[in-house]
């Protein structure tokens, strides 16, 4: 056996011990984390899908969870009447105020060094102050500990390298770095032309070198799943779902090589982000578009942030929403069907004939999410019996998604 491959042996099998110890603790780990770090530096849902699916109008209000506030900020651009962007994740809502804060008082070429290339030199001392004033409380409270992400100093160079996600995604970098010929077969593939040249290098440069015994390892590790934004009972679902990919780990190679494969990379700025901790300027979301930025200054006091739980939050709030935008969020409560009801409840009594519902999810149907109970007009019943899936749209928009991290999309409206 060659010497390579006895490394790979043996380092492969330290990693699944590891992570068989590791995994022991990856909910308490879960728990904390998501709520008292930011998990999503990037928002990794496609707001091209989500945009058309809405058809989102100068009139509408939209609910939308924040994460890392990316698709908001697209939306905003079709100028609707309100957004409202409500996550239990403070850290989330701190970087969402911030970029807010940033469109406001920054210039173009400041806001693109700060969230296209996720650095400015001297960001904390000096544009940091700027910003501070138009911060909440808490979002002050977070940045003045972390305004150094943006600096640029230290050996996370860019902030997309920063939150877990973004350690995550550095870690796998550094580590690609080590895999000779890799790095080099990467950056082909994201300038690559053409569907066929990307196919070519794909085969050629990239596959064999990307799924080693190590990757292999790291994509069944629940532990690197939950540092990547996945909770244990979204896990569970994929589990469920791999199917014919016999398991998780197969599922995202699957995945991975139908974005390499069967969709233009050149406009991925997705993974492109996270592999080279940078958009570039033909390659981001709309809302870092030179274009864009001065709409986005007169259109960006329609979003509101809140930080808390989506029932509570509709619980207090008196306006009808006529756009919910629920990420995948019911995932979570997979093993809580109680809370989900209680959720869609707040969400009906919030909505009107003509809203649309958009989700996604690990699950390959909606049959969890539409079996949950509500009362509806005054009557028991269920979601299935009440929400129409636009199946066609959903299933067309899905196969078109430059993330392809979910299994699967919905788009309800209310039966007729």
């Amino acid at each position: 056996m060659a010497k390579a491959e006895i490394f790979y042996s043996l380092l492969s099998t330290f990693i699944r011990i590891f992570a068989y110890i590791i995994n022991k603790i990856a909910v308490a780990v879960q728990n904390k984390f998501y709520k008292n770090k930011i998990i999503f530096n990037t928002v990794w849902e496609d707001p091209r899908l989500d945009r058309e699916a809405l058809n989102i109008q100068k009139g509408d209000v939209i609910m939308t969870i924040s994460s890392a506030g990316c698709n908001a900020l697209s939306f905003l651009l079709d100028e609707p009447k309100r957004i409202y962007l409500v996550d239990r994740n403070p850290c989330q809502n701190a970087l969402v105020e911030l970029k807010i804060a940033a469109i406001k008082n920054l210039e173009y070429e400041q806001f693109w060094q700060l969230f296209g290339l996720g650095r400015l030199p001297n960001f904390s001392n000096v544009y940091y102050p700027i910003l501070r004033k138009d911060l909440s409380h808490a979002s002050q409270q977070f940045w003045d500990q972390k305004a150094f992400y943006f600096d640029g100093k230290s050996i996370k160079k860019s902030f997309y390298w920063r939150g877990t996600c973004g350690t995550v995604a550095w870690a796998v970098g550094y580590y690609f770095k080590l895999v000779p010929g890799l790095t080099d077969g990467l950056q082909n593939l994201l300038n690559s032309k053409t569907l066929k040249e990307q196919n070519q290098i794909w085969e050629t440069q990239v596959k064999r070198r990307l799924w080693n015994p190590i990757l292999n390892t790291l994509v069944r590790s629940p532990l690197y799943l939950s540092w990547t934004g996945i909770p244990i009972p979204q896990q569970e679902l994929l589990a469920t779902t791999a199917g014919e990919h016999k398991n998780i780990g197969q599922w995202i190679k699957d995945q991975i090589e139908y974005v390499a494969t069967k969709l233009p990379v050149r406009e991925n700025y997705f993974w492109r982000v996270y592999l080279n901790g940078e958009y570039t300027h033909d390659c981001c979301p709309d809302y870092l578009k030179e274009e864009n930025f001065v709409k986005l200054k007169s259109l960006v006091d329609r979003i509101s942030v809140n930080t808390n739980m989506i029932t509570n939050w509709l619980q207090s709030h008196d306006e009808k929403i006529n756009k919910f935008v629920l990420l995948d969020h019911m995932d979570w409560m997979l093993h809580h069907p109680d809370v989900l009801e209680e959720e869609w409840n707040a969400i009906l009594d919030h909505a009107n004939q003509d809203t649309t519902f958009l989700w996604r999810s690990a699950a390959p149907d909606a049959n969890f999410v539409l079996k949950t109970n509500v009362l509806y007009k005054g009557e028991k019943t269920t979601l299935n019996e009440i929400l129409e899936l636009k199946e066609d749209l959903s299933d067309r928009l899905h196969k078109l998604d430059r993330v392809h991290t979910y299994t699967s999309l919905h788009i309800a409206q209310f039966k007729e």
